[in-house]
């Protein structure tokens, strides 16, 4: 078993994903994954204060994903789906209502939208979707999640779990900063509230783990060996470089591109090789999407000095 080499198309904003996959596959990606947004693979939203009156998908939506679905067949490339689109279901709002956000009107049109995911993944068997628990107000006087708080959020998150698991769908939770679940530490302490039997994974996001603080990242990875279902694989900042400000809840960063920035990546593949894991490791690169292409190739061409890497990129894709 290797670990599947994967490209996040989130990151090439001014490509049309479906077009983009051909691409990826030569280069030697075995995995795309995908955000849906606003006019790309996802539906006319018919829109009621702001949220979803209707989650049903149109049908140049419904043509639009089995193109990427085909097109995905046709390179053998398994795919991810990346919900934590932004503005989509609210013109004014980049961030999706959070799991443990205690409004039940305000949560359902986040859990429909997850939902909806579920059953688009359903179509191409392999597919992992991952999910966050939303932005999340934190201050010195509050830290985190109360007792109450987690609970509403356990509860959420095992309907959705079991939602996917009735439909053989693989679903994993990214911790995030500014998130109700801001670290891996945090996902830790969720699934202590939920079934020891239920089927939730954790999307480890490595540009996450370092701003929560959680190195060695090699370790953390280990100790959640049972549930890592995906890594996100990217790059950090140097020390001393700002990052760009940007709003909140808006989704993703803006990244150094692989191997330009502090992480030693190598050590990262080669812990998940040791590890035997067998899950998509996708790079993501946020923030250069006017350099097109260049960033997944020179992505690729650090990767390939990685033993483990280059190992998966040469295996046979058994996806059909």
């Amino acid at each position: 078993m290797s670990m599947t080499p994967g490209y996040h198309a989130g990151g090439l904003l001014l490509h049309d994903p479906i077009s983009v996959i051909e691409s990826l596959a030569s280069m030697g990606y075995r995995c795309v994954a995908v955000r849906p947004r606003r006019g790309i693979l996802a539906w006319e939203q018919g829109l009621a204060g702001g949220l979803f009156s209707s989650i049903a998908a149109s049908g140049a939506e419904q043509d639009s994903w089995g193109r990427f679905l085909d097109e995905a067949r046709l390179h053998r490339c398994q795919v991810v789906i990346d919900t934590e689109s932004s503005f989509v279901l609210d013109r004014e709002k980049a961030a999706l209502p959070s799991l443990a956000d205690p409004d039940e009107s305000l949560v359902q049109a986040t859990v429909g939208w997850c939902e909806h995911w579920i059953r688009m993944a359903e179509r191409r068997p392999g597919t992992v979707l991952t999910l966050g628990a939303g932005v999340w107000p934190r201050d010195e006087f509050s830290s985190g999640l109360s007792e109450l708080d987690l609970e509403r959020l356990a509860d959420r998150l095992e309907s959705l779990a079991r939602y996917a698991g009735r439909r053989g769908v693989s679903i994993a939770l990214r911790p995030a900063m500014g998130h109700a679940i801001s670290s891996v530490a945090e996902f830790e302490r969720i699934c202590q509230w939920l079934p020891a039997s239920l089927d939730l994974g954790l999307a480890a996001d490595l540009g996450e783990m370092v701003s929560a603080g959680e190195m060695p990242l090699g370790p953390r990875l280990q100790r959640n060996a049972e549930r890592l279902k995906l890594v996100y694989l990217c790059d950090h900042r140097w020390p001393g470089q700002p990052p760009r400000e940007l709003p909140p809840g808006t989704v993703g960063r803006d990244d150094t591109p692989i191997g330009t920035g502090e992480l030693t990546l190598r050590r990262v593949t080669e812990t998940l090789g040791k590890m035997d894991f067998g899950g998509p490791v996708v790079v993501r690169v946020e923030g250069h999407c006017e350099q097109g292409l260049r960033i997944p190739r020179l992505g690729m061409q650090h990767l390939l000095q990685c033993r483990w890497w280059r190992q998966a990129c040469e295996s046979v894709p058994t996806v059909d």
